[in-house]
């Protein structure tokens, strides 16, 4: 049992030492944002397509849609919230010679689709005999990004598509009179919805290249030490403290085929 004991107090700060190693380089990272300057280039069009519903009908919500409009304020929105991580975007003086090494990184969104569409939601009710459920067909607006990030070397490509749908809420009423009623309410999109989306896509996309940029240095100065990070993290400019990244959370980092 003392041998038993040992070995798992061995293991427990051998385990204490990996995670003090990340969240030291997450630090050092952090303490250089100020010293980091990105150069960000979005494309002049997004790709927006209208995806036909089973009963030939389409969305209606891109209608409207100035893609121009849509993509200057998710450019804005990113340069923003890239300032809140102390990071400064800048205008290159020639487009065609940015310098871009460890603190000088230049960032490239490649390609945007957007795609107006229809989603099936199925809300389910359980109760103590039955289960039910009801399907709906909610407006929904997919938009699939592609970065290209330089620090000195190309990265991977980094790819994210998230989807914004009508606000739907559903509850349930019991009276003894009626049993149990269902009712729902369906709140459509409408076009500031959508560029509302741009402005929380730009933003989620700015921590997403930030957290992607400090893993690879946490990456690189652990495979310095012939050690390999156990976790990924996530930085919070505004409460000034790490988390662990989750997954699912971040950039989906594109392999390419050998």
């Amino acid at each position: 049992m003392r041998v038993k004991n040992i070995i798992l107090g061995v293991i427990a700060v051998l385990l204490l030492s990996s995670c003090a190693t990340e969240f030291k380089l997450a630090n050092q990272f952090v303490s250089q944002s100020p010293d980091m300057m990105v150069a960000v280039y979005f494309p002049e069009e997004a790709k927006v397509t209208l995806v036909q519903d089973d009963d030939g009908t389409y969305t209606q919500v891109l209608d409207s849609l100035n893609q121009d409009m849509f993509l200057d304020i998710m450019y804005a929105a990113y340069a923003d919230e890239l300032w809140k991580y102390k990071v400064n975007v800048y205008i290159p003086d020639d487009p065609d010679a940015v310098q871009v090494d460890s603190t000088h990184w230049l960032v490239l969104l490649s390609q945007v689709e957007i795609q107006g569409l229809f989603t099936e939601y199925v809300d389910q009710l359980f109760d103590f005999t039955d289960e039910y459920a009801y399907n709906f067909s909610l407006n929904t607006v997919n938009v699939a990004s592609w970065f290209d990030v330089n620090d000195g070397e190309w990265r991977p490509t980094l790819f994210d598509e998230y989807n914004l749908t009508d606000q739907f809420e559903s509850h349930v009423t019991y009276s003894r009179q009626d049993g149990t009623q269902y009712h729902y309410n369906i709140t459509p999109l409408k076009l500031e919805d959508v560029y509302d989306f741009a402005v929380f896509l730009g933003k989620r996309y700015a921590a997403f290249t930030y957290d992607y940029m400090m893993n690879r240095y946490v990456e690189t100065g652990m495979v310095a030490k012939q050690q390999l990070p156990r976790f990924k993290l996530r930085w919070d400019p505004y409460e000034k403290l790490f988390s662990f990244q989750q997954e699912g959370e971040g950039f989906i980092e594109l392999k390419t085929e050998n």
